[in-house]
């Protein structure tokens, strides 16, 4: 039968076990017997002792057997009127424990007999026991729900792990562990996660996830590493994490705009957390370096260059690393279910460029018209023109190609360090560049820029004749049969090579490398066409045959698409060359030679220090002697020690500081160019912050500066 109870507990406890159920009004709750229970031992056991614990009157004791124990069904059906919070009644039997809230119906099946007779059911014909006074249970305040803490732990800005302050006014109390750590123990702890990694791809998913978490860690982390976690977030892992974009689990590192978003970039913008921007570093993913086309998944690469400029010295929160998704023309994107990109064919006609134009527009106009667009990874088809577009009249924004003026820096850069380490002179050099896309056209260009300063009565023609180009369809020359249809691009065409001037010597096949290079007799050989291996053993030992240390520069990436290995370059050539790469290679003991060190080719000792020189002196414009100067810059960079090793670049354990001396080059060079803030270096006030900087005071004769170096660091000092 169903009677009504006061609030009560039964707890039914033995044998080692307990069992609890709770019940809210409106839910029915049963309790099997325990499994020791059989219904072959039931009333074989002797009856067993309980005890009752009551809100009023004194607890009461009884027995039970298991038949009277078989079964308990409870049912809460009890209006929310006769509900008393807190009243409670406990039942201890010896096999389990059940708990009810109050008040309750129940029906105990024989065991309710017992309880009626112990007064503590009330029925039909039942009495009520007397309620004897007895203290209440301590009632608890609630403590009103507290967001905050779930919020700090998903916010990277704030949140450092254990070395997180304030935990209280947080509201991370209890969401942490009690252990309070200093900022430096993090970074120890984050090591020692990324030490376990067995692999560069297991480490840059780690170093992301550390990232979305907490930044403190990561920037202190990426500051104090540079040189070991570079290859890991940059090239050439940053390859292979662009391919697995859609396989990573983290929060996107940057901003997304589409052809749906025309119109409204504006509004993306204002979603996005930082008001400071000073870089944007843009890519529409058409030609991720040797990758080619990935869509959408190149946001890895924005996200990478975004992450050497602050290992370099500029705040994260200056920096914004922006997707433009117009569609892909790769297949396996487009069928992939984990892609994360619009699933459309790249969009070619004018609403590609209106929505360049409406987002840079509202970059300059939301941050200032002096926001730098780094524009990163675009096709050939798109690189040169939007460049040219964005960097020129009527929309003059402070702008540059790192594909195309970062590569070309950074290959002068080079080639200027091999130069004095063979003591000759740039003018007398013959290179030849076999790719002529972006990176290559760009470098052939700031070569010409880079003779002509040198050798101030050298023409450009002159300078122009000393640089071949090989493309696709071969040796580029004038009136190549190939180039009737369409002829030559414009970036090409000015070093189309004239037959004529090599007499007899024309007779070669103008598809093989190693006779172009025979024919051209070129003093250095760069590598920017993705085409792997293509340094063959006779390309390298015809170089070798030619040139006492030929200088030979494999730069595509990532080391998949590499032209040749540093050890095939040392090992084909005698160990003479002089060898750099996109992709670091370790160093290596050439017999009879002794150690070599393969140069990094890598942009990143060039763009972070352009855009700091430039930021310094709040530069309009950035100019191809800009870049030059930073190529200079860089090239002085290179000790002697380090030369007689063969290595051409600067290590990567410096790139921090060597940024602040790229910058101060740059400075220097947009101030002769006049672009740089008027009187950047006679007032030396930094209008975005009221902030004096001591060595923008000039002191020169003329009242220049005559330390460019401390004036750029005295900048990243006081406004970085």
């Amino acid at each position: 039968s169903m009677s009504r109870v006061s609030s009560f507990a039964v707890s039914v406890n033995g044998s080692g076990r307990t069992s609890r159920t709770q019940t809210a009004p409106g839910v029915v709750a049963r309790t099997h017997r325990s499994n020791r229970f059989n219904s072959h031992c039931v009333g074989t056991r002797p009856k067993r002792k309980f005890v009752v614990s009551r809100n009023s009157g004194p607890p009461v004791s009884g027995s039970v057997s298991d038949a009277e124990e078989l079964e308990l069904i409870t049912t809460v059906d009890a209006p929310a009127s006769t509900s008393k919070a807190g009243s409670c009644a406990e039942v201890v039997l010896p096999s389990r424990r059940v708990m009810l809230a109050a008040p309750p119906a129940l029906r105990l099946g024989k065991t309710m007999g017992a309880l009626f007779s112990l007064g503590l059911v009330s029925g039909a014909g039942a009495e009520k026991p007397a309620q004897a006074a007895t203290p209440q249970v301590p009632s608890i305040s609630l403590t009103p729900l507290h967001k905050s803490g779930a919020l700090t732990l998903h916010d990277p800005l704030v949140y450092n792990g254990l070395a997180t302050a304030d935990r209280t006014s947080l509201g991370l109390d209890g969401l942490l562990p009690v252990s309070v750590c200093l900022p430096s123990t993090e970074v120890l702890r984050a090591q020692a996660a990324l030490d376990a990694c067995t692999t560069q791809m297991q480490k840059y998913r780690l170093l992301i996830s550390l990232q979305n978490t907490d930044e403190t860690t990561f920037y202190t982390l990426l500051n104090e590493k540079t040189a070991e976690l570079l290859p890991v977030l940059y090239t050439p892992t940053v390859g292979e994490a662009c391919q697995q974009y859609g396989t990573l689990v983290q929060r996107p590192s940057g901003l997304t705009v589409s052809l749906n978003d025309l119109g409204k970039v504006d509004k993306l913008l204002a979603n996005w957390p930082h008001e400071t921007i000073k870089i944007a570093v843009i890519t529409d993913g058409e030609r991720i370096l040797g990758l080619g086309d990935q869509g959408a998944n190149g946001m890895g690469i924005s996200a990478g260059k975004s992450m050497v400029y602050a290992a370099c010295g500029l705040q994260p929160h200056w920096l914004l690393p922006i997707q433009v998704d117009t569609g892909t023309e790769n297949e396996v994107l487009l069928n992939d279910p984990l892609y994360v990109g619009d699933r459309r064919r790249r969009e070619r006609g004018a609403k590609y460029d209106q929505l360049l134009e409406e987002l840079v527009e509202a970059l300059r106009t939301r941050y200032g018209r002096n926001t730098i667009i780094h524009w990163e990874d675009f096709a050939p088809r798109n690189a040169f023109r939007v460049l040219q577009k964005f960097r020129s009249a009527p929309i003059s924004a402070v702008t540059y190609n790192d594909d195309i003026q970062g590569t070309a820096a950074v290959t002068v850069a080079g080639t200027l360090a091999s130069v004095r380490l063979l003591k000759g002179e740039l003018r007398s050099q013959r290179v030849l560049f076999f790719g002529a896309g972006q990176a290559n056209c760009g470098a052939a260009n700031l070569l010409v820029l880079a003779m002509m300063d040198s050798e101030p009565e050298l023409t450009m023609q002159e300078a122009r004749a000393r640089i071949w180009l090989v493309d696709s369809k071969g040796l580029v020359y004038q009136n190549r049969p190939e180039d009737k249809l369409k002829g030559l691009s414009s970036d090409k065409a000015p070093f189309a090579v004239d037959l004529a001037t090599l007499g007899g010597s024309q007779s070669f096949d103008k598809n093989d490398l190693a006779q172009i290079v025979k024919a051209s007799q070129c003093t250095v050989l760069v590598g920017a066409a993705a085409i792997p291996k293509a340094f063959t053993k006779s390309v390298i030992t015809q170089m070798a045959s030619q040139n006492k240390n030929p200088v030979i520069f494999a730069l595509s990436n990532p080391t998949s698409k590499a032209e040749c290995t540093a050890f095939e370059a040392y090992e084909w050539s005698g160990g003479r060359a002089i060898f750099a790469s996109g992709t670091k290679f370790d160093d290596l003991t050439v017999k009879g030679v002794g150690l070599r060190a393969p140069g990094f080719a890598n942009n990143a000792f060039i763009f972070p220090g352009i855009a700091l020189g430039s930021l310094a002196v709040g530069a309009t414009k950035v100019t191809d002697k800009m870049f030059l100067a930073a190529a200079v810059t860089l090239a002085a960079l290179v000790t002697e020690e380090q030369l007689q090793k063969g290595a051409v670049y600067p290590p990567t354990s410096t790139i921090k500081e060597s940024a602040v001396f790229v910058g101060a080059g740059v400075a220097a060079a947009a101030v002769d160019e006049g672009v740089a803030r008027e009187g950047v270096c006679g007032s030396g006030f930094i209008s975005a912050t009221g902030a004096k900087v001591p060595s923008l005071d000039g002191g020169g004769a003329d009242d220049t500066c005559t330390n460019w170096e401390a004036c750029v660091r005295d900048f990243a000092k006081t406004c970085l």
